[in-house]
């Protein structure tokens, strides 16, 4: 569902404005998820210990729709989403270190080096080749990405995963609202065309991924789920290829390895670890 944003932003493309299109589909999320919330009395007062980082994350949040959207349109879609996921994985490392005060361990020593490479090889590309402005973009969404999720972890004790993310898209509506108007971008009535067509395409790949990963994440480790999140980036560049005919050169080739590789590495470690401490138990 994830892998798949490139192909609604790109069959979207210049029928829906970059900032339209992002409070738009906010508008249509929270209203489908309001109903659920308010079931399961999910819905709590904020606590005013907590306005500091919840401004933080709502900041961050605010700047994750339009970027990537400029970004698909205007470069490749699965170098984009390279680009993009680096910088959130950097993002949220510089984010641990300097805020959540996380240990600096080997391995993500070891990952954080590897992801650096990788974004070297692919934005070391030739500004004839692809637009750098788009490339920005997409690291601007992943810089965003990134502290919106690691905010979260202030958050998450006290709110649950599913309000945070309904808050999330309800700050949408106002910050991209207000900029599209400001923009004089057109605003476009509901309607049964097909640019409509692909936004609830859209809309529906953002709420079935979400429940999925929630409930994925109940039955296995959150190491195994982290791993097989990593096919996002496969099937983003999967989509690009198949459907636009978009052509991935040897050098994006070994960027996305290494960034595969720099995200794969702390899960691959927690799951030896558990492994080694299980035959642990089990000898003793």
């Amino acid at each position: 569902m994830f892998g798949s944003y490139g192909i609604w932003s790109r069959l979207m493309g210049s029928s829906f404005g970059i900032f339209y299109q992002g409070w738009t589909r906010a508008l249509i999320i929270t209203i489908v998820l309001f109903p659920i919330l308010y079931y399961k009395k999910q819905i709590i007062p904020l606590q005013r210990k907590d306005w500091r980082w919840l401004f933080i994350y709502l900041l961050f949040t605010s700047a994750t729709q339009a970027p990537i959207f400029y970004a698909f349109n205007n470069m490749d879609i699965g170098t984009a989403t390279l680009l993009f996921f680096v910088t959130m994985l950097l993002t949220m490392y510089a984010f641990g270190f300097l805020f959540l005060k996380e240990r600096l361990t080997l391995v993500k020593a070891l990952s954080f080096i590897t992801a650096c490479a990788g974004l070297y090889v692919i934005f070391s590309f030739s500004v004839t080749a692809f637009a750098v402005l788009a490339a920005c973009m997409a690291m601007l969404n992943g810089l965003a990405s990134g502290g919106e999720v690691s905010s979260s972890k202030k958050l998450s004790s006290t709110y649950s995963a599913l309000y945070l993310t309904w808050l999330s898209w309800l700050i949408i509506i106002p910050t991209n609202g207000i900029l599209s108007l400001i923009l004089r971008e057109e605003q476009h009535l509901p309607g049964w065309d097909i640019a409509w067509g692909y936004q609830i395409g859209y809309v529906v790949a953002g709420i079935l991924g979400f429940w999925a990963i929630i409930e994925g994440l109940k039955y296995i480790e959150a190491s195994v789920g982290g791993l097989l999140g990593l096919l996002e980036i496969v099937f983003s560049i999967s989509f690009g290829i198949l459907i636009f005919r978009e052509a991935f050169t040897a050098r994006v080739i070994l960027g996305a390895i290494l960034i595969i590789s720099a995200a794969a590495l702390p899960h691959i470690s927690n799951l030896t670890k558990r492994k080694q401490l299980n035959n642990y138990r089990l000898k003793t």
